[in-house]
């Protein structure tokens, strides 16, 4: 894909060269720095870790998705053991007609699954399980980034092209946008995908963007 980011285009991209060196990222920290330097090469790591490919980046991942602030908003949000409110559900369900997509979902990540809170489909219901592990899940990539995913057709990601959701034919464009709780704590993401290519206006990215801020007074103001 193109490495221009406007109009919704990836603001995670290939490069020539992504990999980084993994023998200076040894904790958290060190994993969100290198993000903020290279957000290719921090997606290459979190790709290297979930796939077991890297026990180190699995140890820096882990320590960033079990971090107890992590983990205190994430019980804070009631998603894991409760049902979603009527207003979440019902916005998720708006969301589909307003941006124009199939399927729309608020997932969490936790330190080993992600985990579906609130789900709607176009047409349909889905017939998965509400669950999946972290390298079956494209939302771990902006939970642990901070920043929003967008995917246009995921066969043209060097990267994504071979991730199970695109191999299977489930993903083939997606938009996520971090959730966090008020004190910037990244529990899951808001998150639209179609099996078909899609190209993310800026439009379209705002809206969702807008929002996924209503979705975030909605589950922590419960």
């Amino acid at each position: 894909m193109s490495p221009n980011t406007e109009d919704g285009e990836n603001t995670v991209n290939p490069v020539d060269d992504p990999t980084p060196d993994f023998g200076t990222v040894t904790d958290a920290g060190q994993l969100a720095a290198l993000f903020d330097s290279s957000p290719e090469a921090g997606l290459l790591a979190v790709l290297e870790a979930v796939r077991g490919r890297n026990p180190e980046m699995a140890k820096s991942l882990h320590a960033i998705l079990s971090d107890p602030e992590r983990m205190r908003a994430l019980k804070d949000s009631g998603l894991l053991d409760d049902p979603p409110t009527h207003n979440l559900d019902e916005t998720i369900r708006l969301t589909i007609d307003a941006v124009g997509v199939p399927h729309v979902a608020v997932n969490l990540i936790t330190p080993e699954e992600q985990a579906t809170a609130a789900i709607a489909f176009r047409t349909g219901s889905p017939d998965g399980p509400s669950t999946r592990t972290l390298v079956n899940s494209l939302c771990v990539l902006p939970v642990v980034s901070g920043s929003p995913l967008i995917i246009d057709d995921i066969a043209d990601h060097a990267l994504l092209a071979d991730h199970p959701t695109a191999v299977s034919g489930e993903v083939t464009a997606y938009l996520g946008i971090p959730l966090a709780d008020e004190n910037g704590q990244v529990i899951g993401t808001f998150c639209a995908w179609d099996s078909e290519p899609h190209h993310w206006s800026s439009a379209e990215v705002q809206l969702m963007s807008d929002l996924s801020i209503l979705v975030q007074e909605l589950i922590f103001g419960r």
